[in-house]
This record gives C-alpha cells, sequence and structure tokens, in this order.
C-alpha cells in the first residue's frame, strides 16, 4: 500500500466529520463528548496496549530522543523570524509559535500503524512521551512572555503534564514492559479493542473540528509556521536519522 492508498480514506474520514458537523449530525453535543471520550478513555487505550507489546531497548529510546529533540529545537528558533514582519503582533506570534511546536498527537497516531505495522505505534508513544513535555514547556513560557493574557498561576503548567492521560498511559506501559509484568489476557483485549476504535473515531472528530473561516486573516504568519512544519520539521528529521543510520 503506497501512501496516496493510506491518505486517501484519512481524508475522507475528515471530511465525512467536517459534513456531519456542518449539518448537526447526529446532535451539536455530540462531538465534544466523543472529544473528551477520545482523549480520556480511548488513546490512553491505544498506547498503553502499544508499549506494553513492543519490543523496547535503550539503544531505540536514545535514538529517538535525537530524533525528537534536534527537529524541534531547530523549529522552535525559526518562528522567532516571525518578528520581522510588522504585520505579526505578540499574540499572533504565540499562535504561531504553537502551530509550528505543537504535533497532530491523533494524526499521528493514526498514521503509524499503517507506516510501520510492527512497531510503528509503540515509536510514536515514545514520541509522544518526550514531546509533551517538550512542547508544554515551552509553549507556556512564550504564551507566559507574549501572551495578551498572562497565565496566573505560574506553577500550574506542570499539572498539565503530570496529569496527561496520554502521558500517564505511555508510562504505564513502558513500566509493564520494562519491569515483565504479565497482566490478564481480557484487560489487555478490553483495552486493545478500546484503543482500535479511537483511529476511525478521530478522524470524524478532527473533520468536525474544521474551522475553515477565518485560516487565511493572518496569512505570513500561517505561511512561515506551515512552511516551517512540513518541510523543515521533515528534513531535519530525515537528516538525522541518515545521520544515526551511518
Amino acid at each position: 500500500m503506497n501512501l496516496i492508498e493510506i491518505l486517501i480514506p484519512l481524508y475522507l474520514l475528515i471530511s465525512l466529520g467536517f459534513i456531519f458537523k456542518h449539518y448537526g449530525f447526529p446532535t451539536k453535543d455530540f462531538w465534544s463528548g466523543l472529544e473528551r471520550l477520545i482523549y480520556y478513555v480511548l488513546f490512553p487505550a491505544l498506547l498503553f496496549v502499544a508499549l506494553l507489546k513492543a519490543p523496547i531497548n535503550t539503544t531505540l529510546l536514545n535514538d529517538i530522543v535525537l530524533v525528537v529533540l534536534f527537529p524541534v529545537l531547530l523549529l522552535s528558533s525559526t518562528q522567532w523570524l516571525g518578528f520581522l514582519s510588522p504585520s505579526i503582533s505578540s499574540a499572533t506570534f504565540t499562535s504561531m509559535y504553537q502551530g509550528a511546536v505543537r504535533v497532530n498527537t491523533m494524526i499521528a497516531l493514526v498514521l503509524a500503524p499503517w507506516l510501520a505495522p510492527v512497531n510503528g505505534l509503540a515509536i510514536m508513544a515514545i514520541f509522544i512521551l518526550i514531546m509533551i513535555p517538550l512542547n508544554n514547556v515551552v509553549s507556556v513560557i512564550v504564551l507566559n512572555h507574549y501572551g495578551e493574557v498572562k497565565q496566573k498561576n505560574k506553577g500550574g503548567w506542570w499539572k498539565g503534564i503530570v496529569y496527561n492521560p496520554l502521558i500517564l498511559a505511555c508510562i504505564a506501559g513502558l513500566a509493564f514492559n520494562m519491569v515483565g509484568v504479565d497482566l490478564p489476557k481480557s484487560l489487555i483485549d478490553t483495552a486493545d479493542f478500546l484503543g482500535k476504535s479511537a483511529l476511525p473515531l478521530v478522524l470524524l472528530s478532527v473533520g468536525a473540528g474544521l474551522t475553515l473561516g477565518s485560516i487565511f486573516k493572518n496569512k505570513i504568519a500561517i505561511i512561515l509556521s506551515s512552511s516551517v512544519k512540513l518541510i523543515i520539521l521533515p528534513a531535519s528529521i530525515w537528516g538525522v536519522c541518515i545521520l544515526l543510520s551511518l
């Protein structure tokens, strides 16, 4: 299966979600409830099982850390070029910055098992374990300094990391894997069923959350953020992977 064959059903499901939400089907409140179910139950179950079953070693973990850290730091540094344009305010910069450094976890988890059927989900789970804390820290620092509304509880940002259900699921799956605890098969199968149901539902949810009307309000910020995210980030990750393979 080539990349086009993988992407077409994804786009069709996203489009279907957009159409459903536009016509209020099944109800307006359904989609917010679905997002909560995916975020707090289905995706954590998916990540837990993926890391629980994956063959993990220190070499793999070290390579993933290197592949993640360098591109993210490079990506983060490029966004400061936005201040060269007078049309980008401090508030716009915070959105542009987050648009560049934050990753679409849901789409990545949907693509992972198709692109790498054996260990794709487990590798992506480790990426998430590194990326979410890193992105939360740098984004909160930028928001506190440049945002129009400062965060009153400066020490509270860490709660978004410690209580993040995706992070907790990754830590639990990794811990049970490395310790070698045998969990009941019925429990693992239940979590596996929940996790598999997340993949189509999340694409419908992404489509339902699309808002196209304001996409071109600040073209410079969108172009800079998107081009860095879609060109420089993949290129830098590809480069690091090549270096590690030498």
